[in-house]
This record gives C-alpha cells, sequence and structure tokens, in this order.
C-alpha cells in the first residue's frame, strides 16, 4: 500500500471513531425525545408534541448522516463485519416506515409494504435497515408532495429481490451514470436537505457484502425504482441450499 492509501486507511479509522462519540449522545436525545413524546413523564400540548417531533426527526437526519460516514469509514478500512441470520425484509420495511414517518406525514406521501411472511434473507439485520433506510430516505426526497412509495418483494429462486418504488421527478441518463460513486449528490430540491452523496454508494456496498447486487431503474419525471436482491435465509436461520 502507497502512503496514500495508508493516509486514506488511517483517516478512515479516525472518522470511525469519532463517529461513535457523535452516535452515542445522538442516541441519547433520540431515546429521551421518544419518552417525552410518548408522555410517560406527563402530558403535552400541541404546540410541545410538534417541536418535540420535530426535534427527535433532526436528531433521526443527524444520526442518519453519522451512520453514512461512520460506514464509509468502516468499508475504506475493511472493518466491516456482519452478523448474519434470517431477516424478514417485510418486517424491516414496515419499521423503517415508522421511524420516517414524520417526513411522510409531512408530504402527504402515502407507504405502502407488501406484507411478505416468505421474504427472509440471509443477512445482517441492522446493515440491511441502513440500506433500506437510505432508499426510503431518497425516495422521500425525490417524491412530490401527495405522492406514494411502495416496497414490494419477488422470489427469484434461491434470492429475493427487494424494490423500493417512488413516483417523483426520477433522474437523467447522465445522473444514473454515477449514481453509486461516493460523494455523488443529486439535485437538491427546494425545502430538502442537503445529503452526503453517500448513501447510494453504501447501500452497494453492504449488499454486495451480502454476496448481492443493486440496480436502478429510473425516467426522468416518472419515478424510480431501485432494486436489490439477496440470498434467502431457510427454517432454520441460515443461507438456504448452504
Amino acid at each position: 500500500m502507497d502512503e496514500y492509501g495508508k493516509e486514506q486507511v488511517e483517516f478512515a479509522r479516525f472518522l470511525a471513531q469519532i463517529g461513535h462519540e457523535i452516535r452515542t449522545p445522538l442516541n441519547a436525545i433520540k431515546g429521551f425525545g421518544d419518552l417525552l413524546a410518548e408522555e410517560q413523564v406527563g402530558p403535552l400540548n400541541a404546540i410541545q408534541k410538534k417541536y418535540l417531533l420535530k426535534i427527535k426527526d433532526s436528531a433521526q437526519q443527524l444520526l442518519q448522516v453519522t451512520n453514512q460516514i461512520l460506514d464509509w469509514a468502516k468499508l475504506e478500512s475493511n472493518q466491516i463485519k456482519l452478523e448474519r441470520q434470517a431477516v424478514n425484509l417485510s418486517t424491516v420495511a414496515r419499521e423503517v416506515g415508522s421511524l420516517l414517518e414524520l417526513r411522510m406525514r409531512e408530504k402527504r406521501i402515502q407507504y405502502q409494504v407488501e406484507q411478505a411472511d416468505w421474504a427472509n434473507v440471509y443477512g445482517d439485520w441492522g446493515r440491511l435497515r441502513e440500506v433500506l433506510i437510505n432508499l426510503v430516505s431518497n425516495s422521500i426526497k425525490f417524491s412530490d408532495t401527495g405522492g406514494s412509495i411502495e416496497v414490494r418483494f419477488i422470489r427469484r429462486e434461491a434470492q429475493v429481490v427487494t424494490c423500493v418504488t417512488d413516483h417523483g421527478c426520477g433522474m437523467s441518463e447522465e445522473r444514473l451514470a454515477r449514481l453509486f460513486e461516493p460523494f455523488s449528490k443529486g439535485a437538491n430540491r427546494p425545502g430538502e436537505e442537503p445529503n452526503t452523496g453517500l448513501g447510494l454508494w453504501i447501500c452497494r456496498s453492504m449488499v454486495e457484502l451480502h454476496g448481492g447486487y443493486i440496480w436502478v431503474n429510473s425516467r426522468l419525471g416518472e419515478g424510480t425504482s431501485v432494486f436489490f436482491i439477496l440470498p434467502c435465509a431457510d427454517k432454520n436461520g441460515k443461507r438456504e441450499g448452504a
């Protein structure tokens, strides 16, 4: 490895360290915010609840950015370790919908997840949850007010294909060509927070670490569908056919 490569790895390790330091207080803010929002320590009036939900959503967005930077650093320094088990992607997608509910509610977006008890894959629950958070967050960002997002599943032999579809602004062929490059950003829409440009690169890296692959179909002005395919899990929680 040359000097530049060594410096890159050291920088990635440094980012991984500070990422952990930032994530701990963010999780505390989010956790105590949940307790307050659930009125476990006393009732809230409508204005207080509105502002508290904004705080929670901002903490979640900051946590997502922190996780992306942390994942990038770990991938660059080969520190990612997967804890594989049977993961039902339909259940994970519904959890992600609850997590991002406020953002969808603000844009009046309908979110539909196919009920698929059979959509069990062999993978790391936390990493696959991050993949779906990134994909659904992108769909929210590029959907118009009053739009819709659907998550559906297809069985393909010993694999499960997951598809996240929106009906928003779509992408040009030029944008599609560099979609999975690190720090590649699409145009920021009015009223939307800018992003790191790491989300889809991380999605591709995580899916490939699981032995799968990811691709995108999109037409400018008509919406986007992101697909990723992963190996199935058997009834014992192992990779099917292994």
